[in-house]
């Protein structure tokens, strides 16, 4: 591993470069002219040239690229499933396809806004960011969480933003290429790994093929984009909240436009250098699944897991899903490598997984053989936007390293990534470099909220994170998973993101939800 120390930045408001984040209000960007037209005011032939031809040159430009047109929100019904239509308002934000491009083609963006019932007037708007990389935040708001989108509402303005390339904001064609693996056979490491890039490149081949511009993809445009969106509301500040891949996004935000953050929220936090998880983790997970295990009649989860990946290293293993109406299926130990880490990060795979395993030490590989279907069909698929967000934020040298020392380690290898990082190498999409992955120390509060059953960005993530925010806070939230319960498991959760984004005191806390119930019997399913 190299010793070669990774420079740190910084985005202090204190920072003379703070200043430079606004073009507008008492943060207003000084234009390049002005020093002219204050020499101009000396009657001087050379200095009314001077300012004059700056007016030509410089004034249109400064105007057209630092300015986005103002926003004009329309009425919007916004139809929840379950929750009632809500009365919100949209508009749609044209920003840079490539920011570095402002006179290039733009994509347009959609944000709907969900209008303040109550607060005092003065907290910053909020704009929410959606997981994935590739979920919608408007999407987001519709379902079961919507609950805690209306609480945070009392408070301030939530704009829930599609980012570029999701949803409604202009996301491009799917793949006609996707890779079937063969029911009948064991997914092979080496095998697969060959098939997913074979059609990880058909994939960007057909989307150049018609127009799409996969550099416009990465997490440091999406961060530029906030800012345009900030600015074209007239904003002296937002704040942000984002869950998963959002967090990952909100921190490239405080890094790249600090000053213009009030707070930020983040939920099942993924660092800059998180993209590739460390394997260990899900080996950590399992153990603590394991206690949890035990109430239920599960006294050997891990050595459940031991088990069953031995007898598959021998021998494949058959069974029929019940989750894909009987489907035939035969695994390997690969296979199930893949099904037990992914199981571990969602409740409901959780809950499932104990008795999967017990099932396949009988001999009967249906309920992990249907987990290991699942994981075949999505491995299989790729989309513009996801993929090249992936590989666009990379990771370092060092956390690549680490990462492949704990796969030697793990009980299920690298199984925790794949097909990544590899299948990033040589695909010629854009990576955004050590900048964009190295430590980050900010003064921005920021309220660090993790599950500690997190499969996918577990509280060690945060705990990382937490030392360079000098006003960060923690919100443990004991026994949830990267699922809903991270939000509506315990009233207090939701009452904290409110209180933090309204500037109320929020101390670190630790709360409660509900642990897992688990499946004890085929019949429960």
């Amino acid at each position: 591993m190299s010793s070669k120390p990774v420079p740190v930045f910084s985005n202090d408001r204190s920072s003379p470069d703070s200043l430079l984040a606004d073009s507008t209000g008492p943060y207003r960007v000084p234009h390049p002219c002005d020093n002219t037209r204050a020499r101009s005011s000396r009657n001087s032939k050379l200095t009314r040239l001077l300012a004059a031809a700056c007016l030509l040159a410089c004034a249109a430009p400064v105007l057209a690229r630092d300015m986005p047109a103002p926003l004009v929100f329309s009425p919007y019904a916004m139809e929840t499933k379950g929750h009632g239509t809500i009365a919100a308002e949209e508009a749609f934000l044209e920003v840079p396809r490539r920011h570095s491009e402002p006179d290039g083609p733009r994509i347009r963006l959609r944000v709907v806004r969900l209008p303040a019932t109550g607060g005092d007037g003065r907290t910053a708007p909020v704009v929410y960011l959606a997981g994935g990389p590739g979920g919608s935040g408007f999407g987001t708001a519709l379902g079961p969480r919507w609950p805690v989108f209306d609480r945070v509402r009392r408070e301030t303005d939530v704009l829930l933003l599609d980012q570029r390339g999701t949803d409604f904001s202009e996301m491009p064609p799917e793949c006609s290429q996707a890779h079937r693996f063969d029911d009948a056979q064991p997914l092979q490491r080496e095998a697969a790994l060959a098939a997913l890039r074979k059609t990880a490149v058909d994939c960007i081949a057909e989307w150049r093929k018609v127009g799409v511009d996969l550099a416009a993809y990465t997490t440091a445009e999406s961060a530029d984009d906030i800012e345009d969106l900030r600015r074209a509301m007239g904003l002296p500040r937002v704040s942000l909240w984002g869950m998963s891949y959002g967090t990952h996004l909100a921190l490239a935000t405080v890094r790249r436009h600090g000053s213009s953050l009030e707070r930020v929220v983040l939920m099942g936090t993924e660092g800059p250098d998180d993209t590739i998880k460390l394997p260990l983790a899900a080996d950590a997970l399992l153990a603590d699944l394991a206690i949890v295990a035990r109430k239920d009649g599960f006294d050997d989860l891990q050595g459940s897991a031991r088990r069953v990946l031995e007898a598959l290293r021998h021998q494949p293993g058959q069974g029929s899903s019940p989750m894909h109406d009987g489907r035939q299926v035969t695994i390997g130990e690969y296979d199930a490598q893949l099904a037990i880490v992914i199981a571990l990060g969602r409740r409901a795979f959780q809950r499932m997984l104990p008795l999967a395993l017990r099932e396949a030490e009988g001999g009967d590989y249906g309920l992990l053989g249907g987990i290991a279907l699942m994981v075949r069909e999505e491995l299989g698929r790729f989309r513009a936007m996801p993929l090249a967000m992936d590989v666009a934020s990379g990771q370092s040298p060092q956390r690549r390293a680490l990462a492949e020392a704990q796969a030697r380690e793990s009980l299920f290898g690298d199984a925790l990534n794949f097909p990544f990082p590899e299948l990033a190498d040589g695909l010629g999409l854009v990576d955004l470099g050590e900048a964009f992955r190295g430590p980050l120390r900010s003064d921005v509060p920021v309220l660090f909220i993790s599950g500690t059953l997190d499969g996918r960005t577990p509280a060690a993530n945060a705990q990382a994170m937490l030392p360079g925010f000098s006003k960060g806070r923690q919100l443990l939230v004991r026994g949830a998973s990267h699922d809903n319960e991270l939000w509506l498991g315990n009233a207090g959760i939701a009452g904290s993101i409110a209180d933090f984004l309204a500037g109320r005191p929020v101390k670190d806390e630790t709360l409660d939800v509900a642990l897992p119930v688990f499946i004890t019997s085929k019949t429960d399913l």
